[in-house]
């Protein structure tokens, strides 16, 4: 009799001891699919938003950035001595278009850079106002203020 309390005793053990890691194990895949949709959220949200600011910030030179409507839709026109770079939303993506300098612009041609939901640009005198995937940010341009 004793001896089969003994493997009873023991296999209820194993039992709690599988019905702990089951449970452990769910918890963490449960952990890993909320993180994997965090980054991806994080990477759809600020990826695109760090990517214009730095293209904003490469261009501040005196008349080197501004916004314009091209085809009734909000562009970010950046220019260089040789270059004019447009960023502008098109279907789901942010857009990216190099032309030569003062070359009409075919926003059809822009290469798809990221994901981009939604896509708005305001400019006063030295400050780019840009919203995008719902996240607003403001870009000060240096070489337009005035000393």
């Amino acid at each position: 009799m004793m001896k089969n309390a003994g493997v009873f005793f023991s296999l209820s053990l194993l039992f709690l001891f599988v019905v702990c890691c089951f449970m452990l194990l769910n918890i963490q895949i449960e952990d890993y699919t909320m993180l994997q949709r965090r980054t991806k959220h994080d990477f759809e949200t600020y990826t695109p938003v760090s990517y214009v600011t730095n293209k904003i910030y490469s261009y501040d030179a005196e008349d080197g950035v501004c916004v314009l409507v091209v085809n009734d839709q909000k562009v970010i026109k950046l220019s260089d001595a040789k270059s004019d770079t447009y960023l502008y939303k098109s279907g789901k993506s942010l857009m990216e278009l190099c032309v030569v300098k003062d070359m009409e612009p075919d926003l059809t041609m822009g290469q798809p850079l990221m994901a981009c939901h939604d896509f708005d640009v305001e400019q006063d005198v030295n400050t780019i106002s840009c919203e995008i995937n719902g996240v607003t940010f403001y870009v000060n341009i240096r070489s337009e203020v005035e000393s």
